[in-house]
């Protein structure tokens, strides 16, 4: 007998387990309006208890036909609340992107509550016109009712994951340019931008009208047609994904403006759209010639000292800036040259309003290892700090460029300590000596 009696049990409720009802049918079961609330509070740790609230809240279900699509929620009575259903065919629960909480009805009772995979719901408040059981209870009530509808929603996932798919693919037609007629191409400037220098990123999109009328758009200007239905062509910089960027070099400039020549890659790619742009070079530059760190100590690995490594030097450079009136402006054609080895290191063009910065500091050294893991436990001595270079800036562009110089000399590495009072700590490493600016 008591086998059976257990039989029974487990077959009632497994039977339960699985007559989840999606939140269509059980909404249909309950009318809109204002329900008590039984607010969930915590009495001592994980100890959970029902609190009635004198305020009823009302609650109003959205319906499409015979669909709930979304759920209203008047909070405390003042604050609107809307929760879209997240799977309409079959729903198990109405969400809001604003918030962590998501509301679901079982056996005419309005669950409101945070979610977890790991450890099930956290119900903040039952909105019911009945009586709740224990917090124990109905959370049991709701996290059995969230896990076994899952393999219910499972074939009207799918569904709408090819519904998607298809009106991915119906998007994707009425966009391409493939197959399509096409009466003219612009480029253009997503937003306007004043001041265009070296490495300035600019917003640039594709316009086309079809021979039908019909106007499509890159992503950037509000459209769909994506960027590689189109053969690109451009000069001054680098082009992708809607963004150019202008070069670093002056050198790869032409004309002092950078270019987009846009046309469709597909057969009928006889028309095309330009765009050009002057440059006033309004952009600060920053220049990077600065000396490497000295390596760290390492004890007792092969290859490697327990004595700080020193800091290198940071280059001297030679900075040729010449004034010149380009596109209407005042700017400085500037070229960087190695002081030592007259190597060019860079070319570049600037505004006499905008901002140069050169950095040539030395390297700082490497501190020693510490002595505890040293066979004579004593400590590794800090590298020294490299030193700094120095800027020797000539040309009719002297007094009207903008430029600061960064010529620190390394710091010295810090000595290890021993590894007792008793063992050396290694030394202190010296800083390399400063630079300077030449004029």
């Amino acid at each position: 007998m008591k086998g059976l009696l257990i039989f029974i049990f487990g077959f009632i409720t497994t039977q339960l387990a699985f007559s989840q009802d999606s939140q269509n049918d059980e909404i249909a079961k309950i009318t809109s309006g204002k329900f008590t609330v039984h607010r969930a509070v915590e009495k001592s740790r994980n100890d959970f208890r029902f609190e009635t609230a004198s305020k009823p809240w009302p609650v109003e279900f959205k319906m499409n036909n015979s669909r709930c699509e979304e759920v209203f929620i008047k909070r405390a009575g003042i604050i609107d609340e809307t929760y879209k259903v997240d799977l309409p065919k079959y729903p198990a629960y109405y969400s809001t992107s604003t918030s962590e909480i998501v509301v679901t009805v079982i056996d005419k009772k309005i669950y409101y509550y945070k979610w977890s995979v790991k450890s099930g719901s956290e119900i903040v408040y039952i909105l019911s016109g009945k009586s709740v059981s224990s917090y124990d209870s109905e959370k049991s009530t709701l996290d059995d009712y969230r896990r076994n509808i899952l393999e219910k929603q499972k074939n009207a996932r799918e569904e709408r994951i090819e519904l998607k798919n298809e009106l991915a693919e119906q998007e994707a037609a009425l966009n391409t340019l493939e197959g399509k007629e096409i009466k003219a191409i612009t480029v253009k400037m997503v937003k306007e931008t004043p001041e265009i220098g070296h490495l300035t990123i600019v917003g640039i999109g594709v316009e086309v009208e079809l021979a039908d009328g019909t106007i499509l758009k890159t992503k950037n200007l509000g459209g769909k047609t994506p960027y590689s239905d189109f053969d690109f062509k451009v000069t001054g910089g680098d082009y992708a994904g809607g963004d150019f960027k202008v070069a670093n070099d002056a050198s790869k400039i032409s004309n002092d403006e950078i270019t987009v020549v846009a046309k469709s890659k597909f057969s009928n790619n006889s028309v095309s759209g330009k765009f050009s742009h002057k440059l006033n070079y309004k952009s600060d530059i920053f220049y990077q010639f600065q000396g490497g760190s000295g390596q760290f100590g390492r004890a007792n690995t092969v290859g490697y000292s327990k004595n700080g490594g020193n800091g290198r030097d940071g280059k001297s450079v030679n900075v040729f800036a010449e004034l010149k009136t380009i596109n209407g402006q005042s700017v400085n054609e500037i070229t960087i040259t190695n002081a030592t080895t007259g190597e060019l290191m860079s070319t570049c063009k600037l505004h006499v309003d905008s901002k140069i910065t050169i950095n040539v500091s030395g390297g700082n050294g490497g501190s020693g290892a510490s002595g505890d893991y040293a066979s004579d436990h004593n400590g590794g001595d800090g590298g020294n700090g490299g030193n700094a270079g120095d800027v020797m800036l000539t040309g009719s562009g002297t007094h009207s460029l903008d430029i600061t110089v960064l010529s620190n000399g390394g710091k010295g590495g810090q000595g290890g300590k021993g590894k007792t009072s008793y063992d050396i700590s290694g030394s202190n490493g010296t800083s390399g000596a400063n630079g300077s600016l030449i004029k």
